[in-house]
This record gives C-alpha cells, structure tokens and sequence, in this order.
C-alpha cells in the first residue's frame, strides 16, 4: 500500500489490528497498549502514542535497584546491539528504577500503513530481545516480585 496518510489515533488502532498486534485503551492515557509486551516479565507499561508529528514507542522495563550501576555500565554495548532503540534508565525518587526502551517515527510527512508495520515490527521485536537479554543478565524483576502490594500490576 502506497498510500501516505498522517495517522491518528484511530488509524493506529485499525493499522495494528491489520497486523495482529492486539493492544487496549487504558483509559488513563491516549497511547495504544502494546498486549504482546505487556505479558513479558518485568514489564511495566508499553504504548504506541502520538505525539504532535511523531509516532512514540515506549516500554518501561522495572530494574532491580541493585543492577543499576551493572546495567548503567552496559548501557553502551546495549544501545549498539539494538541500533533502532532508545534505551535508558529511569530513576525517580522512590520510585523502584526502569529502563525506557523506545522508538520514534516522524509522521509530518505523512506515513504508509506498510511503514508502520515495518516500525512496530522492528520495535516489538528488538524490544523483546532486549528485555529477554536484560532478564538473563538479571537486571530485571520477576513477575512474582513485580506485582504491586494489591496483587495488579503497575500500569503507570
């Protein structure tokens, strides 16, 4: 498909459910939930939003307090191995520290639904390579110390 659209919301929404990604409202934001990365372990929140002229990706990935200075030194190797992704720590307060992996995708110049299926792709899948790795290397909080004190798990 040639045809270049500037995409809102609700095209996003179709775009995605043409590629089988599935993904939900929060209601507490406009970005689109990605289910496919909500499911891995350690995974706080991930969204496709839009934001002015530029399509966002993100995912917060919960950190181990204790892995931060290991990760924070292998921040280097991490960003060349996943060259399309953004990815940083996040530490806020008292707030238990996240690695921010994102991607963006200008939009002004209007984009095809065959772009975006390309970036959503490519972004899902170095996003899971990336948090499998992080796992490995025990940077990540498992599942059962990832829930919060009522049983749910951090949306936002």
């Amino acid at each position: 498909m040639t045809n270049l659209q500037h995409p809102d919301r609700d095209l996003l929404e179709r775009w995605l459910e043409d590629i089988h990604v599935e993904n939900y409202l929060c209601g507490h934001c406009d970005g689109l939930h990605i289910s496919a990365l909500h499911a891995l372990e350690g995974t706080v929140n991930s969204r496709i939003y839009l934001e002015d002229s530029i399509l966002f990706f993100s995912t917060a990935l919960e950190i181990r307090p204790t892995a931060l200075l290991p990760l924070a030194a292998d921040l280097g190797r991490l960003n060349m191995e996943y060259p399309t992704l953004k990815i940083f720590p996040d530490v806020v307060d008292d707030n238990t520290p996240q690695l921010i992996v994102s991607a963006s995708m200008l939009t002004s110049s209007r984009i095809t639904e065959d772009q975006f299926a390309e970036f959503v792709v490519n972004t899902l899948d170095g996003t899971r390579l990336l948090a499998e790795e992080c796992l490995q290397l025990n940077y990540l909080f498992l599942d059962a110390e990832h829930l919060s004190p009522e049983g749910g798990r951090s949306l936002h």
